[in-house]
């Protein structure tokens, strides 16, 4: 028996990698309109051999408006599934996919007011804090506050939950784990030689880690180092070979 797989024509595979620092002239003239707050937590990237270098919850979303036709922020399932095909991918690099947020407010002072005001947005929405929630950059803004960031976070028009408002019971502990799963949850493995890091209450960042651990309890959220990379996804990507 023949078989033939027919791979359509016009198919184009997404691509994720790492930010290229083109952006950064752009980018850092655009921050000088934050006041000088926000301003320290936005001023991380620097350029690192042709890679834009640093990484943390907030400069992401500004730096949103200078990434590359066609392209978006990763998200945790992104990062899973490319670090599943090749796993060389990021390695002792970190890259940041948003928020998780577990209770409306925060032992940690400097994240006490976000997360209230992300809770009470949800709230306005009809979402409920019964669960952890993980938040994509996708459905997420920045505004200018004066709060401990000089910044807080505004859900947008494009937050929907189930899309980029994940609902996700696991993250209330750490557990091991092998693989990522489509919304970006680590699936519970107790023979896994990865991480899940968790914390029990407030905001915190969601990211994947150096040695591919996923970390949703960083709570310090405008932290930053130079092995930070952005990572953005293209629809733009690549063709099967033929």
């Amino acid at each position: 028996m023949e078989r033939v797989t027919l791979t359509p024509r016009e198919l184009v595979l997404p691509e994720a990698r790492t930010l290229d620092s083109d952006v950064l002239e752009a980018y850092q003239e655009a921050i000088k309109s934050y006041s000088e707050k926000a301003r320290k937590c936005l001023s991380i990237f620097s350029d690192s051999e042709g890679e834009l270098a640093g990484s943390n919850c907030l400069a992401p979303l500004a730096l949103r408006n200078f990434l590359p036709a066609g392209a978006r922020l990763s998200t945790m399932a992104d990062l899973g599934r490319a670090t599943e095909i090749n796993p060389e991918f990021l390695r002792g690099f970190y890259s940041d996919t948003g928020l998780v947020l577990r209770t409306a407010g925060d032992s940690h002072a400097p994240n006490d007011f976000l997360a209230k005001d992300l809770a009470a947005q949800l709230k306005e929405r009809g979402i409920d804090l019964r669960n952890p929630k993980i938040i994509y950059f996708d459905a997420l803004d920045l505004r200018q506050d004066t709060n401990s960031y000089g910044l807080a976070f505004d859900l947008n028009e494009r937050a929907k939950p189930e899309e980029n408002i994940i609902d996700a019971p696991e993250l209330v502990s750490d557990f091991r784990f092998r693989t990522i799963n489509e919304k970006g949850i680590p699936v519970r493995d107790d023979k896994g030689n990865r991480t899940l890091y968790a914390r029990k209450d407030g905001l915190s960042r969601f990211f994947l880690g150096g040695g591919s651990c996923v970390d949703s309890n960083n709570r310090y959220l405008a932290s930053s180092s130079d092995l930070g990379r952005v990572v953005v996804v293209s629809a733009e990507g690549t063709t099967p070979e033929k």
